[in-house]
């Protein structure tokens, strides 16, 4: 496989999942799963902040590192204040700074999440000295 096509499908799955939250943004309304706003935008990001780390690192468990999940939770948070920009242009829908503080919350928590497992994995796999 070229490191083309290996780099365009490690960031399918984020740009797919972008593309999601831009649909559904785009609806005079959304009817609620029995799930409250804050906790949907929380999940929505940290799942965005997780695909984007997930393209960063090739979907390499190695290479998440601090700097790589820095950058995918600011890519996640700049996407979710991009969203409510959107929001303010759909009859219907406004946008909410506390939005994206749920959005950013859930984009800190996957990412920082991501990085502290790699770091926990790469731990285990490290030999012991004696």
């Amino acid at each position: 496989m070229s490191p083309r096509t290996r780099a365009w499908l490690s960031w399918a799955p984020a740009i797919l999942w972008a593309v999601v939250i831009f649909a559904l943004s785009a609806q005079p309304s959304l009817p609620s799963a029995g799930v409250s706003d804050k906790h949907a935008h929380m999940v929505t990001y940290g799942l965005l902040a997780g695909l984007c780390l997930m393209g960063l690192t090739g979907w390499r468990q190695r290479r998440i590192a601090g700097g790589p999940a820095l950058v995918a939770f600011v890519m996640a948070v700049l996407y979710g204040v991009s969203d409510e920009w959107h929001q303010s242009f759909v009859p219907g829908r406004t946008p909410d700074v506390a939005d994206v503080v749920a959005d950013a919350l859930g984009a800190a928590l996957a990412a920082g999440g991501a990085w502290a497992w790699a770091i926990l994995l790469a731990g285990r796999s490290t030999p012991r000295q004696s």
